[in-house]
């Protein structure tokens, strides 16, 4: 426990004058020299040295008050980091990355704001929602509160709450140099020869696509474990196209995004079973936004 008593010494040694010390501190000068002598007297240690002139600090005084003044800084760190941390416990907590901006949840966010003034957003960066070892998706509520996503229900069943946003029509991302770079669309039958990227298990809708792409003999499914821009890279030096949706469409300024004619997919937002008030009052705000 923090003796304050050391703040009489700290401001003495500072100071070198008991009296300026007490007017500092706003107290009487006997009330602290009682203070800084009753501190040498319990623990042995004598801090000063005095005089007429006034007061300077011994050797053991120069180690102590070198040391309090550590502790006196990680003392205003802790309270500094609780304030923060109680100001910012009704914040809702938005994970956001390259591959999972959120625009569309970000784009109401002012008109949700206007309906409920109290609430606070917080971004918060977040890695791959589809790493195996350690998707934040399983760990809702901890880190952050709501994730705008698609839905897989092989990664993700009954570990989160689901708001319909809208639905995202598929794109291929196929890189300038393809001849399918030009198309305003492209139909299944367009794919015939070509590399197609898919993440499998990013979303149900997008598992019913690879399935009917598989079963196509033209057409030459790679699935991959992860989506990010090491993906577009490598797709880019093998000249690889890759399945995407409108949300994911056009994050790799090498390539070029082409609806696909194909049913669109829904997108939602992500949130905990049991939500804090807060994060309900977003949801329902954003609900409410949607329409």
């Amino acid at each position: 426990m923090y003796d304050r008593r050391l703040d009489a010494v700290v401001a003495a040694a500072e100071l070198g004058s008991f009296s300026r010390a007490a007017a500092r501190l706003s107290v009487s000068t006997p009330a602290l020299v009682k203070q800084v002598s009753g501190f040498e007297a319990e623990y042995g240690v004598r801090v000063f040295e005095r005089s007429h002139a006034g007061v300077r600090l011994t050797a053991a005084g120069g180690v102590l008050v070198e040391d309090v003044r550590a502790i006196m800084r990680q003392c205003e760190d802790s309270l500094r980091r609780a304030r923060g941390a109680q100001e910012a416990g009704d914040a809702v907590r938005m994970g956001v990355s390259l591959m999972s901006p959120g625009r569309f949840t970000l784009d109401r966010w002012p008109q949700m704001s206007a309906m409920e003034p109290d609430l606070r957003l917080e971004l918060v960066p977040v890695g791959s929602l589809y790493d195996e070892r350690s998707s934040v998706m399983e760990r809702l509520g901890q880190e952050v509160d709501v994730i705008q996503t698609s839905f897989s229900s092989v990664r993700w069943e009954g570990q989160c709450n689901l708001l319909p946003l809208f639905d995202a029509p598929f794109y291929l991302d196929v890189p300038r140099t393809n001849a399918l770079a030009g198309r305003d669309a492209v139909g299944l039958s367009d794919l015939m020869g070509q590399r197609v990227r898919i993440l499998r298990h990013a979303h149900d809708d997008m598992d019913r696509l690879r399935d009917v792409l598989m079963a196509n003999e033209g057409v030459h499914v790679v699935d991959v474990d992860a989506f990010d821009i090491e993906l577009f890279n490598d797709s880019m030096e093998k000249g690889d196209c890759v399945l995407t949706t409108g949300a994911w469409s056009g994050v790799h300024p090498g390539f070029v995004g082409v609806p696909v004619r194909w049913t669109p997919a829904p997108c939602y937002l992500a949130y905990p079973l049991e939500p804090k008030p807060q994060v309900r009052r977003f949801v329902d705000a954003l609900a409410r936004c949607v329409g």
